[in-house]
Protein backbone atom coordinates (compact mmCIF):
# COMPACT_ATOMS: atom_id res chain seq x y z
CA UNK A 1 0.00 0.00 0.00
CA UNK A 2 1.67 3.14 -0.93
CA UNK A 3 2.21 6.24 1.43
CA UNK A 4 0.70 8.64 -1.14
CA UNK A 5 -2.79 6.25 -1.09
CA UNK A 6 -2.69 6.33 2.76
CA UNK A 7 -2.35 10.25 2.78
CA UNK A 8 -5.35 10.44 0.20
CA UNK A 9 -7.48 7.89 2.34
CA UNK A 10 -6.36 9.99 5.93
CA UNK A 11 -7.45 13.27 3.97
CA UNK A 12 -10.52 12.30 3.04
CA UNK A 13 -11.51 10.71 6.74
CA UNK A 14 -10.28 14.57 8.06
CA UNK A 15 -12.51 15.99 5.19
CA UNK A 16 -15.46 14.01 7.00
CA UNK A 17 -14.56 14.77 10.51
CA UNK A 18 -14.64 18.58 9.18
CA UNK A 19 -17.83 18.38 7.64
CA UNK A 20 -19.05 16.79 10.60
CA UNK A 21 -18.03 18.70 12.87
CA UNK A 22 -19.64 21.94 10.46
CA UNK A 23 -22.95 20.25 10.16
CA UNK A 24 -22.83 20.32 13.73
CA UNK A 25 -21.96 23.89 14.38
CA UNK A 26 -22.98 25.50 11.61
CA UNK A 27 -26.90 25.76 12.02
CA UNK A 28 -26.14 26.99 15.45
CA UNK A 29 -24.31 30.10 13.84
CA UNK A 30 -26.65 30.45 11.30
CA UNK A 31 -29.63 30.22 13.83
CA UNK A 32 -27.80 33.29 15.69
CA UNK A 33 -27.96 35.37 12.43
CA UNK A 34 -31.87 34.79 12.24
CA UNK A 35 -32.28 35.40 16.07
CA UNK A 36 -30.93 38.73 15.38
CA UNK A 37 -32.58 39.32 12.09
CA UNK A 38 -35.79 38.45 14.03
CA UNK A 39 -34.52 40.88 17.32
CA UNK A 40 -34.48 43.64 14.71
CA UNK A 41 -37.72 43.04 13.00
CA UNK A 42 -39.67 42.56 16.93
CA UNK A 43 -38.75 46.01 17.38
CA UNK A 44 -39.43 47.41 13.90
CA UNK A 45 -42.96 46.03 14.75
CA UNK A 46 -42.96 47.59 18.20
CA UNK A 47 -41.77 50.95 17.14
CA UNK A 48 -44.13 51.46 14.15
CA UNK A 49 -46.85 49.79 15.33
CA UNK A 50 -49.76 52.30 14.68
CA UNK A 51 -47.94 54.53 13.02
CA UNK A 52 -49.44 55.33 9.72
CA UNK A 53 -46.43 56.13 7.68
CA UNK A 54 -45.09 53.14 8.29
CA UNK A 55 -48.64 51.53 6.99
CA UNK A 56 -47.55 50.92 3.27
CA UNK A 57 -43.80 49.48 3.98
CA UNK A 58 -45.49 47.18 6.33
CA UNK A 59 -47.97 45.68 4.17
CA UNK A 60 -45.26 45.15 1.28
CA UNK A 61 -42.81 43.69 3.74
CA UNK A 62 -45.80 41.57 5.00
CA UNK A 63 -46.70 40.72 1.15
CA UNK A 64 -43.06 39.55 0.81
CA UNK A 65 -43.61 37.42 3.62
CA UNK A 66 -46.59 36.27 2.50
CA UNK A 67 -45.36 35.28 -1.06
CA UNK A 68 -42.76 33.56 0.63
CA UNK A 69 -44.88 31.15 2.09
CA UNK A 70 -46.91 30.93 -0.46
CA UNK A 71 -43.14 29.97 -2.61
CA UNK A 72 -43.56 32.56 -4.75
CA UNK A 73 -40.22 34.05 -4.41
CA UNK A 74 -40.40 35.92 -7.75
CA UNK A 75 -43.82 37.79 -6.10
CA UNK A 76 -41.54 38.26 -3.17
CA UNK A 77 -38.49 39.90 -5.35
CA UNK A 78 -40.90 42.34 -7.33
CA UNK A 79 -42.43 43.52 -3.39
CA UNK A 80 -39.14 43.65 -1.31
CA UNK A 81 -37.57 45.80 -4.63
CA UNK A 82 -40.24 48.56 -3.92
CA UNK A 83 -38.71 48.34 -0.77
CA UNK A 84 -34.96 48.56 -1.87
CA UNK A 85 -34.99 52.52 -1.02
CA UNK A 86 -37.14 52.50 2.12
CA UNK A 87 -35.53 55.06 4.96
CA UNK A 88 -38.13 53.60 6.90
CA UNK A 89 -35.82 52.62 10.50
CA UNK A 90 -35.17 48.65 10.35
CA UNK A 91 -36.57 47.68 7.21
CA UNK A 92 -33.17 48.15 5.25
CA UNK A 93 -32.23 45.19 7.52
CA UNK A 94 -34.99 42.79 6.94
CA UNK A 95 -35.17 43.78 3.27
CA UNK A 96 -31.79 42.31 2.69
CA UNK A 97 -31.85 39.23 4.42
CA UNK A 98 -35.28 38.45 3.14
CA UNK A 99 -33.93 39.12 -0.39
CA UNK A 100 -30.61 37.28 0.35
CA UNK A 101 -32.45 33.95 1.58
CA UNK A 102 -34.87 34.20 -1.03
CA UNK A 103 -32.28 34.10 -3.68
CA UNK A 104 -30.53 31.13 -1.69
CA UNK A 105 -33.52 29.29 -1.83
CA UNK A 106 -33.58 30.08 -5.81
CA UNK A 107 -30.11 29.16 -5.70
CA UNK A 108 -28.73 32.25 -6.50
CA UNK A 109 -25.65 32.96 -3.94
CA UNK A 110 -24.68 35.99 -5.68
CA UNK A 111 -27.39 37.86 -6.02
CA UNK A 112 -27.81 37.15 -2.05
CA UNK A 113 -24.02 38.15 -1.74
CA UNK A 114 -25.00 41.54 -3.99
CA UNK A 115 -28.07 42.10 -1.17
CA UNK A 116 -25.74 41.94 1.79
CA UNK A 117 -22.91 43.66 0.31
CA UNK A 118 -25.62 46.52 -0.41
CA UNK A 119 -26.57 46.67 3.29
CA UNK A 120 -22.71 46.58 4.44
CA UNK A 121 -22.19 50.33 2.52
CA UNK A 122 -25.42 51.59 3.98
CA UNK A 123 -24.65 54.61 6.07
CA UNK A 124 -28.31 54.85 7.59
CA UNK A 125 -27.77 51.45 9.19
CA UNK A 126 -25.94 50.70 12.53
CA UNK A 127 -22.58 49.28 12.07
CA UNK A 128 -23.17 46.25 14.27
CA UNK A 129 -25.95 45.22 11.79
CA UNK A 130 -23.27 46.27 8.00
CA UNK A 131 -20.94 43.88 9.90
CA UNK A 132 -23.33 41.15 10.53
CA UNK A 133 -24.51 41.44 6.99
CA UNK A 134 -20.75 40.87 5.87
CA UNK A 135 -20.73 37.62 8.48
CA UNK A 136 -23.31 36.41 6.81
CA UNK A 137 -22.42 36.96 3.07
CA UNK A 138 -18.92 35.39 4.34
CA UNK A 139 -21.06 32.15 5.45
CA UNK A 140 -22.50 31.61 1.93
CA UNK A 141 -19.03 31.95 -0.07
CA UNK A 142 -16.56 30.59 2.65
CA UNK A 143 -16.85 27.19 0.12
CA UNK A 144 -16.48 29.61 -3.30
CA UNK A 145 -14.10 32.52 -2.78
CA UNK A 146 -10.47 31.77 -2.29
CA UNK A 147 -9.03 32.14 1.38
CA UNK A 148 -7.69 36.02 1.01
CA UNK A 149 -11.01 37.00 -0.37
CA UNK A 150 -12.84 35.69 2.52
CA UNK A 151 -10.12 36.98 4.91
CA UNK A 152 -10.54 40.28 3.20
CA UNK A 153 -14.51 40.01 4.13
CA UNK A 154 -13.44 39.33 7.62
CA UNK A 155 -10.48 41.13 8.81
CA UNK A 156 -12.78 44.50 9.74
CA UNK A 157 -14.61 42.20 12.09
CA UNK A 158 -11.91 40.40 13.74
CA UNK A 159 -10.35 43.46 15.34
CA UNK A 160 -10.41 43.70 19.48
CA UNK A 161 -14.01 45.45 20.48
CA UNK A 162 -15.97 44.43 17.17
CA UNK A 163 -19.23 41.83 18.87
CA UNK A 164 -19.00 39.40 15.89
CA UNK A 165 -15.05 39.00 16.67
CA UNK A 166 -15.36 35.43 17.95
CA UNK A 167 -17.80 34.01 14.97
CA UNK A 168 -15.66 36.01 12.52
CA UNK A 169 -12.52 34.41 13.47
CA UNK A 170 -14.63 30.61 13.47
CA UNK A 171 -15.84 31.16 9.94
CA UNK A 172 -11.69 32.59 9.22
CA UNK A 173 -10.63 29.51 10.33
CA UNK A 174 -13.23 27.66 8.13
CA UNK A 175 -12.03 29.06 5.03
CA UNK A 176 -8.38 28.61 5.50
CA UNK A 177 -9.07 24.82 6.48
CA UNK A 178 -11.14 24.76 3.04
CA UNK A 179 -8.46 26.27 0.96
CA UNK A 180 -5.83 23.82 2.74
CA UNK A 181 -4.09 26.15 5.09
CA UNK A 182 -3.97 24.03 8.00
CA UNK A 183 -1.73 26.26 10.16
CA UNK A 184 -3.26 29.24 9.61
CA UNK A 185 -6.78 27.45 10.77
CA UNK A 186 -4.74 26.47 13.93
CA UNK A 187 -3.56 29.26 14.53
CA UNK A 188 -6.69 30.99 14.70
CA UNK A 189 -8.37 28.29 16.32
CA UNK A 190 -5.44 28.29 19.15
CA UNK A 191 -6.22 32.15 19.60
CA UNK A 192 -10.04 31.01 20.16
CA UNK A 193 -9.27 28.70 22.24
CA UNK A 194 -6.85 30.42 24.05
CA UNK A 195 -8.89 33.95 24.63
CA UNK A 196 -9.73 34.43 28.23
CA UNK A 197 -12.72 36.87 26.83
CA UNK A 198 -14.20 34.31 24.74
CA UNK A 199 -17.34 32.77 25.60
CA UNK A 200 -16.75 28.85 26.25
CA UNK A 201 -18.50 27.27 23.68
CA UNK A 202 -16.72 29.29 21.18
CA UNK A 203 -13.24 27.74 23.03
CA UNK A 204 -14.73 24.26 22.99
CA UNK A 205 -15.80 24.71 19.04
CA UNK A 206 -12.48 25.60 18.40
CA UNK A 207 -10.66 22.81 20.02
CA UNK A 208 -12.80 20.26 18.05
CA UNK A 209 -11.80 21.59 14.76
CA UNK A 210 -8.08 22.21 16.07
CA UNK A 211 -7.92 18.51 17.38
CA UNK A 212 -8.99 17.12 14.35
CA UNK A 213 -6.51 19.34 11.71
CA UNK A 214 -3.44 18.06 14.34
Amino acid sequence: MSEEFIREVDEDLRHKQLSGIWKKYGPYLITFLVGVVLFVAGNVSLKNYNESKYAKVAELYGKADQSVIANDMDEALKNLEALSDTDVDGYQILVAFKNADIELTKGDPEKAVAALDKLTTSSGVDKVYRDLAVLKAAMIVLDTESYDQVKARLAPLTIEGNVWKYMAKELLAMAALNSGNGEEAKRLLLELEQDLEAPQDVKERAKDFKSVIE
